[in-house]
């Protein structure tokens, strides 16, 4: 791993190298000047930045950075050092596009309330979106680009890092940027967080890679997604309790449940592969549904069958293309015949999803090779 050493501790100014990364600056709005401070004693940076947010059609925070190409991966131990400012203040690992404010990225980000996810602007301009963890407050983080593939990963207590399940296709060209950055969430405040163990390196190519499987929720108002629950091996069925508390699944012919929260799986006693419609049923669908669907999704010529929510006003299904390997969760509206894309994946075509009892969130199980 190449790191490169200052001579001192000092505010480095923008043009000159800060360890592994060749500036900084900010991006944005922001009302105060962001800052690093690098250690090369300890191998640290401490970043401040300000800025309003990281979502939405444009960013506004401190980044360090350095331009690459081709495959990376980006790894830190992160701390946020304030404790009274805004829950959603974030620090990042982010690899992205330009310096402009509305610029393609994806990144591994920590909040100050200690939720974590993969954020990402799939083009420029666009809305960002985010695939959040199920796990809360971890103190290292990795984020991997394989092609146009990113995914997060979780250090764990062994110095290793664990897939924390789900991935999104962003494209990048050519030479982009890698680094790290603070965002305060809020314009008038000034917040930092120090980033440790650094290393920027390339994605593992040994071994034979392994098939993991990642139970999420996506709200389709939104569409922003949540990993419930991700594991090495094969799951699929994924179902809602009653409640909408859990969500059911099977793995190797086994009907488990995990809180929608995440943690760890149960085994449902006696269940079987039907077993895991707890839910309630959803009503038929209004005389004429299954017609409106047919003249809305006549475009598409390969679709899954629909399923429709529980009020019976919508309905979801899966389509795809010829080559990608990925699926594109849709709905449609019954009533005005307008189809939603809320996500792309990679996962099995006969592999439908489930509605929440609420009919406010679906329910999918999306798969990933991993070294």
């Amino acid at each position: 791993m190449l790191r490169c050493f200052a001579l001192s501790l000092l505010l480095i100014p923008a043009h000159a190298q800060i360890g592994l990364f060749s500036s900084h600056t900010d991006i944005g709005t922001v009302l105060h000047a962001g800052s690093v401070d690098y250690n090369p004693s300890t191998l640290t940076y401490t970043v401040g930045g300000s800025g309003e947010n990281m979502w939405f059609a444009a960013d506004d925070f401190q980044f360090v950075w350095t331009k690459i190409s081709g495959d990376v991966t980006l790894s830190a131990r992160l701390s946020i050092l304030d404790k009274d400012g805004d829950p959603h203040r974030k620090a990042v690992l982010m690899i992205r596009q330009s310096l402009d404010a509305d610029a393609t990225y994806a990144d591994a980000a920590l909040h100050g309330d200690g939720l974590t996810s993969l954020q990402f602007r799939a083009a420029r301009g666009e809305v960002t979106h985010e695939i959040e963890s199920n796990v809360t407050g971890p103190k290292r983080l990795r984020i991997e680009k394989k092609g146009d593939t990113f995914t997060l990963w979780i250090g764990d207590e062994n110095g290793g890092y664990r897939f924390a399940g789900g991935s999104m296709r962003v494209p990048l060209e050519g030479l982009f940027y890698v680094g790290i950055g603070v965002c305060a969430h809020n314009k008038n405040e000034f917040r930092k967080a120090v980033f440790s163990d650094v290393e920027i390196g390339k994605p593992s190519e040994t071994g034979k890679p392994a098939l993991w499987s990642a139970l999420e929720t996506i709200t389709v108002a939104s569409t922003d997604a949540r990993v419930a629950y991700a594991a090495p091996g094969h799951i699929d069925s994924p179902a809602w309790s009653a409640d909408g508390a859990s969500l059911l699944f099977h793995s190797d012919g086994r009907l488990e449940r995990v809180a929608l929260t995440g943690g760890r799986p149960e085994l449902v006693a006696g269940g079987k592969p039907d077993a895991a419609k707890t839910g309630k049923a959803a009503p038929a669908p209004a005389a004429g549904s299954a017609q409106a669907w047919e003249q809305a999704t006549s475009g598409e010529s390969n679709k899954t069958a629909p399923v429709f929510s529980p009020d019976g006003k919508k309905a979801a299904f899966l389509a795809w293309g010829d080559s990608d390997g990925q699926v594109t969760l849709r709905v449609v509206s019954l009533k005005d015949q307008k189809i939603e894309s809320l996500c792309r994946y990679t996962g099995g075509r006969d592999d439908l999803p489930a509605w929440s009892p609420d009919g406010l969130r679906l329910a999918f199980v999306s798969r990933q090779l991993v070294h």
